[in-house]
């Protein structure tokens, strides 16, 4: 979305935050800023594409498996989907049911009761946020080396015994750091701000804090093929897809210095006629440039990656 007025624009964003990406980027005027805050918004939107898939993905997979493991003590539901989380909380083994009784129950004045009808249990896990996966994943009292090992049916494991506390820890940081990412894109904070990761149990260093933009974009590809990564283990045919997508090839145009050029001159599109599209379609290919199609007072975004 192009701004109609760019000063208006910059102040209902905030000149503060618009500031944070010319310190970072070396750029001299608040316009080239505006325009990389465009180019985050971009980054953030095909992001979360890959995102929505890998949440939905391993939600599930995770469901069937827990669903198996505790079928025997289910009160509604089949052997592959169940209310299992209800057993976990009458254990003491869930932790804090709180996120789980957001869906399963009414809150009045203080009160809470259970709904009626009782939600099934498919509703109930699509409404758990991706932070309710690794923190009940850490949850010692349960079987995961036999959950994780069939949930994540594509993952290069053979035994169950691979699922050990520290391959299970990798795996915490590998949910966590999507969960950030998540986070960032849905309060509109720029995701190319990389601080130190650290791991949860040893202290020591995995990554370094970014610190220019080649390390951003350097991270951003990373990030993007970790997530393609754990996106594989619990879905091979589902990772393929998303590799096989005009997300994916958006993206890689995105992590380019290109796309940072194109999006810094806020001249996002140029408006080319049918007839000029069909002349230099090879030109506009090898570009890798946004292009507006108009014909007959009619227009369509020709995107890299989209096109």
């Amino acid at each position: 979305m192009l701004p109609s007025n760019i000063a208006n624009t910059i102040d209902t964003i905030s000149p503060e935050r618009i500031r944070s990406y010319r310190s970072y980027f070396n750029l001299t005027t608040d316009e080239e800023a505006l325009g990389l805050y465009l180019w985050n918004d971009a980054l953030s939107a095909s992001f979360f594409k890959l995102v929505s898939i890998l949440e939905v993905t391993f939600r599930n997979a995770l469901h069937r498996e827990l669903s198996h493991e505790y079928h025997p003590h289910k009160n509604q539901g089949s052997v592959f989907d169940n209310d299992w989380y209800e057993y976990l909380i009458s254990q003491n083994l869930l932790g804090d049911p709180k996120f789980i009784r957001k869906v399963t129950h009414l809150n009045s004045r203080g009160r809470t009761r259970p709904k009626r009808p009782i939600p099934k249990p498919g509703d109930v896990i699509a409404g758990q946020t991706f932070g309710f996966w690794p923190s009940l994943i850490d949850r010692r009292n349960i079987n995961w080396q036999k959950i994780l090992h069939n949930a994540l049916k594509d993952h290069y494991s053979v035994n169950q015994s691979y699922w050990n506390q520290s391959s299970i820890d990798d795996l915490i940081l590998r949910l966590k750091q999507v969960c950030e990412l998540r986070n960032r894109i849905a309060h509109h904070e720029p995701i190319w701000k990389f601080t130190r990761i650290i791991h949860r149990r040893s202290g020591n260093e995995i990554y370094p804090a970014a610190r220019t933009p080649e390390d951003s974009l350097s991270r951003m590809i990373e990030l993007n093929k970790r997530l393609v990564r754990l996106l594989s283990w619990v879905s091979e045919d589902r990772k393929m897809d998303y590799l096989d997508s005009h997300y994916k090839r958006h993206f890689d145009w995105l992590v380019t210095g290109k796309a940072i050029e194109t999006y810094k001159t806020l001249q996002l599109r140029e408006g080319w006629k049918l007839s000029k599209v069909k002349r230099e379609l090879r030109k506009l290919l090898v570009n890798g440039i946004p292009v507006e199609v108009i014909h007959k007072g009619n227009s369509s975004i020709i995107i890299p990656g989209i096109i």
